[in-house]
């Protein structure tokens, strides 16, 4: 699949809000995930849901606190790996 910023926010948004998340209707890809509940656990299933459901692996160097605000600046870093396949 050729995966763009969009079709990437949309896929690491659905991850969060369904698999690793506990979070309601108000959440949204400009959510903050430290609030949300993303601990140091999250993140690994995240990261191992990412990289399974797009075949990108994210460097652990990348997980900033930058990175990890949103959904949506999770994303623009995961596009940003698919320039290093």
């Amino acid at each position: 699949m050729d995966w763009t910023k969009e079709t990437l926010e949309q896929k690491v948004f659905e991850i969060l809000r369904d698999d690793i998340l506990s979070v309601g209707d108000g959440f949204s890809v400009e959510s903050d995930l430290v609030e949300a509940g993303l601990d140091s656990m999250a993140v690994t299933q995240l990261m191992l849901a990412i990289e399974e459901s797009t075949g990108v692996w994210v460097d652990e160097s990348l997980l900033t606190p930058e990175n990890l605000a949103s959904a949506r600046s999770l994303a623009a870093c995961v596009h940003g790996q698919l320039g290093n396949l």
